[in-house]
């Protein structure tokens, strides 16, 4: 709850965070599935090499633009969820520790998952 006298921020970091991110993943996943139509290889390669994807984007080749728009959407929410603490420290700090708090359950997710 926000105290009296204070005003609620704005949370335009939040909204550019999450506006950019899902934008952004669905034009790498648009570009990959247009390159595959056109005809192009859609040869798989590892999610985890990152080289392998830079090379398939210079290559315009359909997997590493679509893994480049997965690993964007992936990355969108801890963005909103930074953005969010950031906006929301000074007027509700609990939710901004909350904020932190899932971004933190989701850094472990990730940690166990690549193991």
């Amino acid at each position: 709850m926000i105290e009296p006298g204070l005003v609620a921020p704005e949370r335009r970091w939040t909204n550019l965070a999450y506006t950019v991110g899902t934008t952004a993943a669905a034009a790498c996943l648009l570009v990959g599935l247009l390159l595959q139509a056109a005809g192009q290889p859609a040869d798989a390669g590892d999610p985890l090499d990152l080289g392998a994807i830079a090379g398939d984007l210079g290559r315009l080749r359909p997997w590493g633009w679509t893994m480049l728009g997965v690993i964007v959407l992936l990355l969108t929410p801890p963005a909103g969820l930074l953005a969010t603490f950031v906006e929301l420290r000074a007027f509700e700090p609990r939710v901004a520790l909350l904020g932190l708090t899932v971004m933190g359950v989701l850094a472990l997710a990730v940690v166990v998952a690549l193991r």
